[in-house]
């Protein structure tokens, strides 16, 4: 039975929805009607028997596992179907402050034009195409007959318009997904029966589990839990300190900054970063705070500034210790 699994590309124990699934795709590529090759009749009937043997082997074990769970022969806890596992992309504000968001989930099933086999019957035979007609082609042994129409001439079927010859359509089913305050990047949510169905309908389907992934964010940058953004500030409002308004993603909130140097520094705000989840405590906000320098002030302030200057020169070696040591250096005050 090894070798029926290797023909299918199957690992030992594939269930007979993998078995079906796995003969639909390579009975497209290796179908007569589809591939050209003169080896594709012979292959394509390995594949079918091996299909066959399979499913039957499959369906007698599943007779005789009922027959063991009715005369209580068989501890196996009841199985359930596969578990699915997609990529959830999240924007940085839903991560922050939770809500919900529509999923689909796109599943493979046979085409209900078809019934799978990825070709439908034509009404009126046509000329097949690849013998023109002759049912011989050339090959490596000179001509054999049509693997496409078998030697007709002529093909009464063709790739199924549908499902343009793969046997599949896909299924789309919408579910409206409740997204928790806090989650990060690979963080998951399970949404219990909503996976693969179990070859045998009674049994559970499996789960859907969904991969957290954060978009992008044009301020915002995560760094572990800590919510991190650069903020512009007035260079001369670095010195005196005062109240600085700061986006947020849970609304627009008021942070004090002390008075200090007018260089490049940061200010934290505790338990303001994304929120706790799980085991994991709320990070911090931390804001980048960058100075910025009046450009081409208006005439009317010069005066202003040169009184400014004025003071803070009065006290050089205290408000300039760099300016006034380089000055006593070169310029000799």
């Amino acid at each position: 039975m090894s070798d029926a699994h290797d023909l299918l590309g199957l690992q030992p124990g594939a269930t007979p929805q993998q078995v079906k699934r796995a003969f639909r795709k390579l009975a497209m590529q290796w179908h007569p009607d589809r591939n050209p090759d003169p080896a594709a009749l012979e292959h394509f009937k390995a594949l079918r028997q091996a299909h066959d043997r399979l499913l039957a082997t499959l369906l007698d074990s599943d007779d005789e596992t009922a027959s063991e769970q009715a005369s209580g022969t068989s501890d196996k806890p009841p199985t359930r179907g596969a578990d699915r596992w997609q990529t959830l992309d999240i924007s940085l504000e839903d991560a922050f402050c939770g809500g919900t968001r529509p999923v689909c989930v796109r599943t493979p099933r046979p085409c209900s034009h078809c019934g799978g086999r990825g070709i439908e019957q034509l009404s009126v035979s046509r000329l097949c195409e690849p013998c023109r007609g002759s049912g011989r082609v050339r090959g490596g042994n000179g001509l054999t007959r049509c693997p496409q129409c078998d030697g007709r001439g002529y093909r009464n079927t063709q790739p199924c318009t549908h499902c343009s010859g793969s046997g599949e359509e896909i299924a789309e089913r919408w579910l409206q997904v409740v997204i928790p305050p806090g989650l990060i990047d690979d963080d998951e949510l399970r949404l219990t029966g909503e996976g693969e169905p179990h070859p045998d309908d009674d049994q559970a389907r499996g789960d859907l589990r969904l991969r957290i992934r954060l978009q992008p964010h044009p301020l915002f940058r995560r760094e572990g839990r800590n919510l991190v953004l650069q903020r512009p500030v007035s260079a001369l409002r670095m010195l005196i300190g005062g109240s600085l308004r700061i986006p947020h993603p849970g609304g627009v909130r008021g942070v004090t900054l002390e008075p200090g140097v007018a260089h490049a520094r940061t200010l934290r705000v505790a338990g303001a970063g994304f929120p706790a989840r799980g085991k994991h405590p709320a990070g911090d906000l931390v804001i980048e705070l960058e100075p910025m320098l009046p450009q081409t002030p208006e005439k009317r302030l010069h005066a202003l500034i040169e009184q400014l200057e004025n003071a803070l020169a009065a006290r050089a070696s205290h408000h300039f210790p760099e300016l006034a040591r380089w000055e006593a250096d070169w310029l000799g005050d």
